[in-house]
């Protein structure tokens, strides 16, 4: 339940989980298997797409806080 718990915190959605929940044996490992067919293997690299832009747009989020947080540091009132 942890390991679902985990994957759903780490964005993953409900859809993907389901299907890879078979595939997971041990916490932070997916076992490969031969049934795991080409559809979910194209879904997780979706995913895995999808999550990096995420990460993409919240480092450049944090680079502009942390600039804006230098200006005032710069110039304080």
């Amino acid at each position: 339940m942890q390991q679902i718990r985990g994957l759903l915190d780490a964005g993953l959605t409900t859809d993907i989980v389901r299907r890879i929940l078979p595939f997971l044996e041990h916490p932070g490992e997916i076992a490969v298997h031969p049934r795991c067919l080409p559809e979910t293997a194209a879904l997780l690299q979706e995913e895995a797409e999808r999550i990096q832009r995420r990460i993409d747009c919240l480092a450049r989020n944090r680079d502009a806080i942390r600039g804006y947080l230098d200006g005032i540091r710069q110039h304080p009132r």
